[in-house]
């Protein structure tokens, strides 16, 4: 299944503490065992944006992936994860014009 995970990070989270986060995640190897639970795994960061916004594209069949994302980012972020299905743009004008007609 694909999931798109959007974090924000809460304005009283300062990047030092991000990063420290970052550090730990590594240093426990969180990084490879999420890997492993994962088919795909896309990392993007709005540029300019502060607080800081992270937004994911993960493909997995096991949900408990996305779970162990959301509790390594913790208290200090805004999360929210939404199933998605990969379409081309023609196949969402196709279904466009068969529901509303034209």
């Amino acid at each position: 299944m694909l999931y798109i995970s959007i974090f924000d990070a809460k304005e009283e989270v300062s990047m030092h503490e991000i990063n420290r986060e970052r550090e730990e995640w590594f240093r426990k190897g969180r990084d490879k065992v999420f890997q492993r639970m994962c088919k795909r795994i896309d990392r993007y960061e709005v540029v300019g944006k502060s607080p800081l916004r992270i937004i994911f594209v993960i493909e997995t069949d096991d949900p408990h992936a996305l779970n162990i994302l959301s509790h390594h980012f913790g208290d200090g972020w805004i999360s929210t994860t939404y199933p998605a299905l990969k379409r081309e743009l023609y196949e969402a004008l196709e279904e466009d014009r068969s529901i509303i007609g034209g």
